[in-house]
Order: C-alpha cells, then structure tokens, then sequence
C-alpha cells in the first residue's frame, strides 16, 4: 500500500530567538518597513500601522507580545504581510496583518510525517496555536486568528 506522500508548503519566518511557520498561501509579501503611524498607549506588541498597496496595515511584533524587549524599527526593518484569514467571523475588518522579522524567510515543503507534535512544549505565546518539530528542530506554528482578535480588541 502506499503512502500518502502529500507535501504542505509553509513559510519559515525566522525571528530574532526562535523560527514560526505560515503556510505559505497567507504570504501575500515581504516588505521593508518604511513608515510607522504609531498609536498612543498601544501595547509593546503593536507597532503601528503601515501603508502597503494603499492599505494601512497592522504591524506587530511577537517577541513584543510574548513579553520581550524589540529593538526600533528602521528602514532596515522586513515584515511580512500575511493575509488575516480568521474565523472571528467578521471577514474583511482586519485584511492584512504584517509582523516583524529578523532573517531571511524561506519556503519549504514537508509532508505529514516530517511534522510532529512537539509534547514537551509548554509555550503559552499568544501568538502560537502550536509548538512542533520538523525533523526534529523546535517551530512555532502561527496562530492568525490569535493575531486578527488582539487587532481587532485593540481597535474597539
């Protein structure tokens, strides 16, 4: 019999201390920040928002909202933006998300069994729906509704 040999294909964003999964159909691109509009008493972990293609952008910052120090945000600075597919179930208030980065992402493909569910994790990360391991090194697996619903909190 053979074996389902069904391959994901996710983007690897690597982050200043640790390296977080998206598949790769939420990537709408990645960008060099240019212009932040900051909001006054905004937690850490927003940053502002962005223009990008005309929309403005929520930029946030994971090692912000896991309680870590980040470093400014200059021109230098990459960020991803992610389509905010949620489930909230209010489509279309929160389009795109952008989040930091501190590498060069890339994208691989991997099939269910170089995935596992890494059982000694105990990360209580806001922005993780699930710790794993592929092929046995430690990632974060995004969690974009996480993300939508502390937007659209902030926002009301």
């Amino acid at each position: 019999m053979a074996k389902d040999k069904q391959e994901i294909k996710c983007v690897i964003l690597t982050l200043r201390k640790e390296n977080v999964i998206v598949p790769n159909s939420l990537v709408a691109e990645i960008i060099s920040v240019r212009e932040i509009d900051s909001m006054d008493n905004a937690p850490d972990w927003f940053l502002g928002n962005m223009n990008w293609r005309g929309a403005d952008v929520p930029l946030l910052s994971f090692e912000a909202s896991g309680g870590e120090e980040i470093s400014k945000v200059n021109l230098n600075t990459q960020a991803v933006v992610l389509y905010a597919v949620s489930d909230t179930g209010k489509p279309g208030e929160t389009p795109y998300l952008g989040l930091v980065m501190s590498g060069v992402p890339h994208v691989s493909n991997f099939t269910r069994e170089q995935i596992k569910t890494d059982a000694e994790a105990l990360d209580t990360h806001p922005m993780v729906a699930q710790k794993i391991r592929i092929n046995g090194a430690s990632v974060s697996i995004l969690d974009v509704d996480a993300m939508v619903m502390m937007v659209e909190e902030l926002a009301a």
